[in-house]
């Protein structure tokens, strides 16, 4: 039985430059044919066509990213199709007006002192979609490579954060690998590009102490690198203060700015 033979032969790719081809050759049938363009016209065509399949794939690729970032994120299921377009702007113009704003570089505070059901959660659901929805999910690279991004955001409240921690001081050094560690936490909480801290002082803690020095590590860390935080409170500013400590309250401030400090009035949306 003949097997196939290899046929060089030698030919003029259209860039004008002399090279050898060839194909398999069987009983005078050809099975299979070389290339019919030198090696460098070959690799520049290869990478042209990477990255068209990359273009069309990147579209997907993005929505799929971001549907992740919102499913991950720490948002309840009931927020996620909270919008600004579906939220009562008459009822909270400020606060409305501020979160729409937002551009990653100043921090946010808003209170509702005793009151509850005025829209706070909702304002930072629109804002976290928002975010979500204008992101770069993804990019391609000049040789055709799509990259995932890292989730910007992440949404908590004070008393998962205290949760977290206390998990981390629970569990036998054997299972260590299966848990995160408080640096762990921590390092989520301070490198974060994102963060919303909802609900907090809806709790009150035994031991302020703890929960002070938490916040210290976690603010005067985003203080530091310019990163921002949005908090939402039934608290006043007087007892925030009090509840997170001076220093903490003062660094937040000027991350404010006395403009994006909102106090928040008015009846309970849920009614």
């Amino acid at each position: 039985m003949r097997s196939a033979t290899w046929i060089k032969i030698k030919a003029v790719c259209k860039c004008g430059k002399e090279f050898e081809t060839g194909h398999w050759e069987k009983d005078g049938a050809v099975l299979s044919k070389d290339g019919e363009a030198c090696r460098e016209c070959a690799e520049k065509q290869f990478a042209v066509q990477r990255i068209k399949d990359g273009e069309a794939k990147l579209p997907a690729i993005i929505k799929e990213t971001k549907e992740e970032w919102l499913y991950n994120c720490g948002l309840k299921d009931k927020y996620r199709e909270k919008t600004f377009a579906n939220f009562n702007q008459k009822a909270q113009p400020a606060a409305y007006k501020v979160m729409k704003a937002y551009d990653g570089t100043r921090s946010i505070i808003l209170s509702s002192p005793d009151l509850y059901g005025v829209g706070k959660t909702h304002l930072v659901a629109a804002l976290i979609n928002q975010l979500i929805e204008n992101a770069n999910g993804a990019h391609l690279d000049k040789f055709g490579e799509i990259h995932c991004h890292w989730n910007p955001i992440e949404f908590t409240t004070e008393s998962e954060i205290l949760n977290r921690l206390r998990a981390t001081y629970n569990h036998h050094r054997e299972d260590e690998r299966h848990h995160e560690t408080e640096e762990e936490v921590y390092r989520s909480l301070m490198s974060i590009r994102h963060l919303f801290i909802d609900d907090v002082g809806k709790i009150r803690p035994y031991d302020y102490s703890f929960l002070q020095g938490v916040y210290y590590q976690i603010i005067d860390s985003r203080y530091c690198s310019d990163a921002p935080i949005v908090i939402t409170t039934n608290l006043s500013l007087e007892e925030l203060e009090k509840h997170i400590g001076g220093a903490c309250a003062d660094r937040l401030r000027e991350m404010c700015g006395k403009e994006n400090i909102i106090t928040m009035t008015g009846k309970s949306q849920r009614k």
